[in-house]
């Protein structure tokens, strides 16, 4: 602790006099003299109750004058709030007659918080009578006082009853604490023996086959480095402190006899470690065994005997077992699993080792005991006991079925042989779906798991239970996790309609607004919030005055909004709904009344403003956070306690709605508060985004559409982004205010739209005769085929198994581009037999281990086997895994189109299009999963669990699965395929361009145009955040990759990137600032030379090929490229120049219709997928006719 020590410069004035003469000889009169003291106001009250252990910050006072007015104030007198105690503090002031006057603050510092009190072990256990209860203890921690001792009322009688204990911990300053244990004796299974229900651990002598059977007994021993001193192969044994045989008892039959050696060091008897054996249902029983002391040894089993239970490298902790009184008789003794479980480690869903069984150390030496009847008992009610070790296992039979999709299909299920796991300061467990990603053990050589998954479940009430999972977009973390704990930074999401930013907390929600934490630190613009994980610091909060420990889930949500509700239970508590972009949050409070809670009573850290009617304004003023929220109540609306730091909301219908007002200093207008005030109790329910694409011209249109809870339009406040309003000719109000993705304008409506361009895409580069050598792009071919298959493929996860075939697909349209059709058709023979193998789940009648897709029917999703960077716990990442797979598949269909037939595997390709990219009507899967319709740009994971929101990285490998889906749907003639994949590629192309390029402000249009907040000094930002921007990668710090990530995969579905060629230019310069030369040649391996080649084409060709060639082919190829394709690019780009279409100025009448311009001369470039002549036309006038099945390209001067 600190004592604060408040101090004030005191100012001195010093008066001269003026003098003159006058025409009166009698002496002047001057002023009456003054006499009258400074009045001082102290600053808050006078007196004041502090709370010891926190920080003490003076409120100061003032001093006016009669004469002088304002008069400085001297402070004297201090507050140590580390100790408790009466403190004065004394404000002085003085005018310039000498007169003084001084006012005190009296500061009580005293501790008012109670210990807390921590059980060591659940507060409810039951124990069979005749077992002795051996106390876990609590433990007690003070704010002030630290560690407390703990003192322990009541007692545990051996009859059958219910049984109290109570610890209590007092403070220094007398406040005191309790906390109750309740134990139950029940009366004990008087015959020891098991029943059906109780999983066998050592009975006969003999270790339960579900554990392994005998040969899985073993006993360490210290004389033996405390290794396994049995070879239970070879039935041999070497230990030195113990021997064991299996005897006739007259009572109990065969038992297991254990003699310690008369010197015996540390030893004791393990079964195990075996597969793991899922006992959860058992959390509620008891490790039970009969036990006969024959001998207690030369101790005398002085220190008694303890246990030990595993859960792979996890266990229970050596714990000791009370009741044995070693009489010489046999006694049954129930040690509570609860017990067990106490320290939180051992996972019982994944028992390896059910009992290590040994005595105290070094007390050992000359004891012989027998045991019998050793089991777990006490299942819960319902349950049934486990009857393998793995329910199922690896090795064992799957039950599955095949869900067929034409000459495809998937499974149900996920092979449990397909699991695998990783050793990382932990044990992680991968390719099981959807379940918590750490399990019991994990052998790190074979990567083979010990445990059983812990499933995921989606968090889901209401109208969500009866529609596919959503996941990803702006508030991903609520389906996959509900809220957030309070003061845990393992809960760290955020949801961000933007420009409100929302934790929605097992107490309620924390609302900010995004803007005034909005700071460039470094390389990453992003809200700077500080204390995040509180309930409220800066901002506000809302809470409920009736629940403190609530429950959240996902209630509804359309393309624009999304509805949590919290439970207590199964009982409804409160709704909110938030609306991206949209200032207004709307809550509906159905237990207790509504709550709003700021850091601060009225002071210099929050105020109020606009109480007016039923509407009351809240400002906070944060650590340098500026917040200003006005509470609009539904009718009659009382606000109480208002100059306090919770407020509460009445009104009849316990409905309100808060309203974000886009002001960042001082207090809003009245102006501005009656502006969201008018439209803040039209409440929206939903908003529909929805989209038309003008074939004549490609151009996409994009319309939001407002709602309410009956279906009917309604008028409201909407927030238009810079991808809106810069592409629409709506009207917007005055009011606007900087955010995450640049200037948010307010507009009043009920619907707006807004133009975009879509930029084109084709199958491969035309091979234009004259630009390249044939001989040396047919020997790179040749190159890439006579290494075979295997050189090329060798993944078996759904990322890299999905570069590999986008990489095959573009050389077999080269090759087929240049008369290569042998090798055209070896390559896409692999890719029909990869493919099908992905798009077949079963072999020889069994479930395939890898290259299948599983359907999972609890979250509507696709996941392929094997996983890669959480597609299946977070499910990451579909649109760019299965984008590679759709986009291979559309150049085999283009060359065969009865493999996408309805009895091929067409069904399948559309499959994996509906995971990531489905549509409305769809049962299946969620609307556009990883595309968000309200930011116009995709997300990259479906958790959306970090502090900053959701993030997307690529634009490129999304481009590649949009541009995929317009490919198969030219191959196949499905129109509402081609027009959705042209929205999303051409709103992907659009946000690059305003969000990850700033080009508006990289062309100096200046203020709301320029979309990168001041201080942000690249040109560029490589990952998205809902709350800001980084230039980084996950995986690098290289400019060539935080840069070339962006051009990944080099393929004619991401042309976007080079759309502003002038951009281009300075933006390959910037990735190759590391190259020892500034050029692709001068990285270092690894950093993608050939990525770096085929973006400097895009711009300056000529450079790229002069560079290439310093080097030919004598560098490494990047994964998802092949050297042929480099090649042809490079040139194909320096024949045809920069493109053209794409920006909105030059448009055609084609999905796959071009232009690119070089030194004044125009080439046009359709492909037509159709088997008849297609009429061509440009916005430019130029008109043609395309050749069916195949490349068309003419020049300007044609």
């Amino acid at each position: 602790m600190f004592k604060h020590v408040v101090s004030a410069l005191v100012l001195i004035i010093s008066l001269q006099g003026c003098g003159g003469g006058g025409g009166s000889s009698s002496a002047p009169v001057g002023p009456p003299a003054d006499t009258t003291p400074p009045v001082i106001t102290i600053s808050g009250d006078a007196n004041v109750n502090h709370e010891q252990g926190t920080t003490y910050s003076d409120a100061g006072a003032t001093a006016t004058d009669n004469v002088d007015g304002d008069v400085s104030v001297e402070v004297s007198g201090s507050v140590d709030d580390a100790v408790a105690g009466t403190y004065t503090i004394t404000y002085s002031a003085t005018d310039q007659a000498g007169n003084s006057s001084s006012a005190t603050r009296t500061v009580q510092v005293q501790d008012t918080i109670s210990p807390v009190i921590t059980l060591n072990g659940e507060a409810s256990i039951t124990i069979e009578q005749g077992t002795v209860y051996s106390d876990l203890g609590a433990t007690a921690t003070d704010s002030v006082d630290g560690t407390l001792d703990v003192s322990v009322s009541g007692t545990v009688e051996t009859e059958v009853g219910e049984y109290t204990l109570t610890y209590t911990a007092t403070d220094a300053g007398g406040n005191s604490a309790s906390v109750d244990r309740i134990v139950t004796v029940i009366e004990a299974d008087t015959g020891g023996e098991p029943d059906n229900l109780d999983v066998m651990i050592l009975d006969g002598g003999l270790v339960d086959d579900i554990w392994g059977g005998s040969s899985l007994l073993s006993f360490f021993d210290e004389k033996n480095d405390y290794g396994d001193c049995t070879d239970e192969s070879a039935g041999t044994e070497t230990c030195a402190s113990v021997d064991w045989e299996v005897v006739g008892d007259e009572t109990h039959g065969d038992v297991l006899q254990v003699t310690y050696l008369s010197d015996a060091g540390h030893a004791g008897l393990v079964v195990g470690p075996t597969a793991a054996v899922d006992l959860s249902d058992y959390a509620e029983g008891s490790l039970s065994f009969d036990i006969k002391i024959i001998d207690d040894g030369a101790a005398n089993l002085s220190g008694g005997f303890l246990v030990k239970v595993e859960s792979g490298s996890a266990n229970s902790g050596e714990l000791p077992v009370p009741g044995i009184n070693a009489a010489g008789e046999w006694e049954s003794v129930t040690f509570a699993v609860s017990s067990l479980t106490a320290s939180g480690a051992l996972n019982l869903s994944g028992i390896t080792a059910p009992m290590v069984f040994f005595p105290a150390f070094q007390t050992g030496a000359g004891l012989v005991y027998r045991i019998d009847n050793v089991r777990f008992t006490g299942i819960d009610d319902g349950a049934t006991p486990p009857t393998d070790p793995s329910g199922g296992g690896p090795n064992g039979p799957v039950d599955y079925t095949l869900l067929e999709y034409g000459a495809g299909n998937v499974s149900n299920v996920i092979n449990p042989a397909s699991y695998r796991c990783a050793v990382d300061y932990g044990n992680w467990i991968y390719n099981a779906g959807l379940v918590e990603p750490a399990i019991a053990a994990c052998n790190a050589s074979t990567r083979i798991p010990t445990g059983t998954p812990t499933p995921l479940h989606p968090q889901l009430t209401g109208e969500a239970l009866t529609r596919p999972v959503p996941t990803h977009k702006w508030w991903g973390s609520i389906p996959f996790l509900g809220e957030m704990t309070i003061g845990d930074a393992n809960d760290p999401a955020y949801l961000t309609p933007d420009p409100i930013r929302v934790r929605v907390s097992n107490k309620g929600a924390r609302l900010m607004g995004i803007p005034g934490g909005y700071k460039v630190i470094g390389d990453f613009p992003r809200y700077d919030g500080p204390v995040p994980f509180d309930e409220v610091f800066d901002g506000i909060a809302i809470a409920n005055s009736a629940h403190s420990n609530l429950n959240a889930y996902l209630k509804d949500h359309s393309d624009g909004s999304v509805t949590v509700q919290w439970k207590s239970g199964d009982t409804a508590v409160m709704d909110a709904t938030f609306v991206h972009g949209s200032p207004y949050a709307y809550f509906k409070v159905y237990e207790g009344n509504a709550l709003l809670r700021t850091k601060a009573s009225d002071s210099t850290e929050k105020g109020t403003f606009y109480q007016t009617g039923d509407h009351l304004g809240v400002w906070t003023d944060i650590s340098g956070v500026r917040n200003s929220f006005l509470v609009s109540g539904e009718g009659n609306t009382t606000f109480s306690n208002v100059a306090s730091n919770e407020i509460t909301i009445s009104n009849a219908a316990n409905e309100f709605t808060l309203s974000y007002l886009p002001v960042l200093s001082g207090e809003p207008s009245d102006a501005m508060s009656g502006f969201f005030a008018a439209n803040a109790r039209d409440v929206v329910a939903s908003v529909d985004i929805d989209y038309s694409v003008d074939r004549s011209t490609n151009m996409v249109t994009v319309s939001h559409a407002y709602f309410d809870e009956q279906g009917a339009s309604i008028e409201t406040i909407a927030g238009l982004h810079p991808l809106h309003w810069k592409h629409s000719s709506q009207l917007t109000s005055n009011y606007k205010i900087r955010s995450a993705r640049g200037i948010i304008k307010f507009a009043q409506l009920n619907e707006f739209s807004y133009e975009i361009p879509y930029v084109g895409v084709l199958p491969t580069m035309p091979s234009i005769a004259n630009t390249y050598d044939q001989s040396i792009l047919e020997g790179l071919v040749t190159d890439f085929i006579d290494q075979g298959e295997d050189s090329w493929i060798n993944s078996t996860d759904t990322y890299w198994s999905g570069k590999a075939y986008g990489k095959a697909a573009e050389l077999a349209a080269i090759a087929d581009s240049i008369g290569m059709q042998s090798e055209a058709t070896q390559v896409i023979d692999w890719l029909k037999a990869q493919l099908s193998d992905w798009f077949t789940a079963e072999t020889g009648g069994e479930l395939d281990v890898f290259r299948y897709f599983v359907y999972d029917e609890e979250w509507d999703t696709l996941l392929g086997l094997e996983e890669a960077y959480g597609s299946h716990q977070r499910l990451a990442d579909h649109h760019f895994h299965y984008g590679y797979f759709v986009r291979a598949a559309a150049e085999v269909c283009r060359v065969d189109a009865s493999w996408c037939g309805d009895d091929q595997f067409g069904p399948m390709i559309e499959l994996l299009i509906r995971d990531y990219a489905g549509s409305k009507d769809d049962d299946m899967f969620p609307y556009l999963r990883n595309f968000d319709p309200a930011n116009g740009f995709s997300w990259a994971d479906g958790k959306a669990d970090a502090l900053q929101g959701n993030n997307n990285e690529s634009t490129s490998e999304a481009a590649n699965a949009y541009g995929a889906i317009v490919l198969y749907g030219l191959i196949t003639g499905n129109d509402a395929l081609i027009e959705k994949g042209m929205y999303l590629h051409a709103s992907t192309a659009a946000a690059y361009w305003q969000y990850w390029n700033n080009i508006d402000g990289y062309k100096n249009r200046g203020g709301d145009q320029d979309n990168f907040p001041s201080g942000y000094n690249k040109i560029t930002t490589s990952i998205i955040w809902a709350s800001g921007a980084d230039f980084a990668t996950w995986f690098s710090g290289a400019y060539a990759h935080i840069l070339g990530i962006q051009g990944l995969p080099s393929s004619p579905l991401i042309f976007h990137v080079s759309q502003y060629s002038d951009y281009m230019a300075d933006y390959v310069a910037l990735g190759l600032t590391e190259s020892s030369n500034g050029k692709p040649s001068g990285l270092i391996d690894d950093q993608w030379r050939d990525l770096w080649w085929n973006l400097w084409a895009m711009t300056d060709a000529d450079a790229a090929i002069a560079d290439y060639n310093s080097v030919g082919q004598n560098y490494a190829a990047e994964a998802g490229e092949s050297k042929a394709h480099t090649y042809h690019w490079i040139h194909t780009f320096s024949a045809l120049g920069q493109l053209k279409t794409g920006t909105g100025e030059l448009t055609s009448n084609n999905p796959a219709a071009l232009a690119f311009d070089k030194n004044g001369k125009r080439s046009y470039v359709v492909y037509n997928f159709t088997s008849q002549p297609e009429t061509i036309v440009y916005s430019d006038g130029k008109s043609f006719t395309a050749a069916p099945n195949g490349f068309t390209t003419v020049s300007s001067a044609d």
